[in-house]
């Protein structure tokens, strides 16, 4: 079985891994800390609560519930410092398992593991990648124990047990070193969408009460006041029934299940509206019969949408691919008439804060909301000359452009990263030759 081997590779309990690579238990590589507050200086007790996410690591409390849900005693709390790791030991199979990189210390729940990496053996951000790995994550899975799925707690010394891979410590420092450099590339990328979101709330606002006027001359802009706001006093306010009318979609016919596979005839669903147009990928397609019965329910690229249940008030056009496809019936096709309106405008119009207050005042206040589709008519909507409309969406389409083309660098960032943790993890790219310098790394770890 070995000749089948690549070269320098060796078969070992966690399979084909490169010969200079060891298997060794977490037990060798980690060790428990539990330092509490009560047993540190009383300045302790101020050091910031942090929360363990799934996705996002050890992150402020205030920042992911908005308000602090801790007791108000933390003694009992433990302390954790910048390099260990932190586990909750009844979700770390979903993923709940991260070094803490943000912060130089923090205070987590007292049922928090904290681990101390081995430093003369591992690499604490090379074991903090190691440990979401699909096969610690089955590991946790098979050592956890409880009734219920949420509360399957895997035990420390189970948690101890779990095999891994172990390079030599210049390539565990080496691999963590280029993944946090591509992590380090999605976070400067994110803060480009971040940025650029705020800039487009700005410019809306910018724009909806001066128009479509550099920031340098808005003073010489009249104003009127409206019950949307201030606007400029030559814009109108219309009510959307008098530039649209409103069409609603249509359901399936009680038991009927979409085509099993792909059809002329997409279904168009709220979960499929995103970011002013529809996602694609997940479409659901009708049976010929379906398309048959629903045939009058259909939306065009000329239109526009409003959701109308559930979540109000998610607006968008759909794209030519999909013209004429059916809308379902928790939507509303709003047809416009084109002399007066321009279908892009309209999207922005109703995507803004002012007229989405609007909408959210005429949906039903109940566990699931609803938009009737006469409530739809009396929204209304700030209307310009048909020149400012196309100029207002021009400019907020340039940023929604660069915002797309941010959004498409992340989405190849992920994939690298996922493509190089897997083949960085199990030796099928070797960086025993890469060039990182002691000092160097230390930099970067404490970044």
């Amino acid at each position: 079985m070995n000749e089948a081997l690549p070269d320098g590779f060796q078969m070992t309990e966690l399979g084909p891994l490169p010969k200079e690579w060891r298997v060794v238990r977490l037990g060798e590589v980690l060790f428990e800390v539990d330092v509490r507050v009560r047993e540190l200086a009383p300045d302790a007790s101020h050091l910031p609560v942090l929360s363990l996410t799934k996705n996002d690591g050890l992150v402020l409390q205030m920042e992911r519930f908005g308000k602090r849900i801790a007791t108000d005693d933390v003694s009992d709390y433990k302390v954790v410092r910048r390099g260990q790791i932190v586990n909750n030991p009844y979700v770390i199979w979903e993923g709940a398992v991260h070094i803490l990189s943000k912060y130089e210390a923090g205070l987590v729940s007292p049922v928090y593991p904290v681990w101390e990496v081995k430093t003369s053996v591992a690499d604490g951000w090379f074991v903090d990648h190691l440990l979401r790995m699909p096969a610690a994550i089955t590991a946790y899975n098979r050592f956890a124990a409880g009734a219920v799925n949420r509360r399957r707690a895997i035990r420390k010394s189970d948690f101890l047990s779990i095999q891994i891979p172990l390079p030599p410590l210049p390539e565990q420092r080496a691999i963590a070193h280029v993944l946090r450099t591509v992590q380090r590339a999605k976070e400067a990328t994110e803060g480009v969408i971040a940025a650029l979101r705020e800039l487009k709330k700005s410019l809306m606002q910018h724009l909806f009460t001066y128009g479509p006027v550099p920031v340098t001359e808005r003073e010489r802009v009249a104003l009127q006041e409206s019950e949307l706001g201030p606007i400029p006093a030559h814009w109108r306010v219309v009510r959307l029934g008098e530039v649209v009318d409103v069409k609603g979609g249509k359901r399936l016919p009680k038991g009927d299940e979409f085509a099993s596979n792909s059809t002329p005839y997409p279904y168009i669903r709220i979960v499929d509206f995103k970011n002013g147009s529809v996602d694609i990928r997940n479409l659901k397609f009708l049976t010929e019969e379906q398309h048959i019965l629903l045939n009058r329910y259909i939306i065009t690229s000329n239109d526009v949408y409003i959701s109308i249940a559930g979540t109000i008030g998610l607006v968008g056009s759909v794209p030519e691919e999909l013209n004429g496809a059916h809308l379902t019936e928790n939507a509303a096709r709003l047809i416009l008439n084109t002399n007066r309106l321009y279908r892009q405008f309209l999207v922005v119009a109703l995507q803004s804060d002012m007229v989405q207050a609007q909408i959210q005042a005429r949906a039903t206040k109940t566990s699931q909301p609803k938009l009737a589709l006469a409530r739809i008519k009396e929204i209304p909507i700030p209307l310009p000359p048909l020149d400012e409309q196309r100029e207002i969406a021009r400019m907020l389409q340039a940023v929604d452009a660069k915002i797309a083309a941010e959004q498409a660098r992340r989405a190849a960032l992920e994939e690298l990263f996922r493509s190089l943790l897997h083949e960085l993890m199990s030796g099928r790219i070797r960086l025993s030759d890469f060039p990182l310098e002691e000092k160097h790394d230390s930099q970067n770890r404490n970044t």
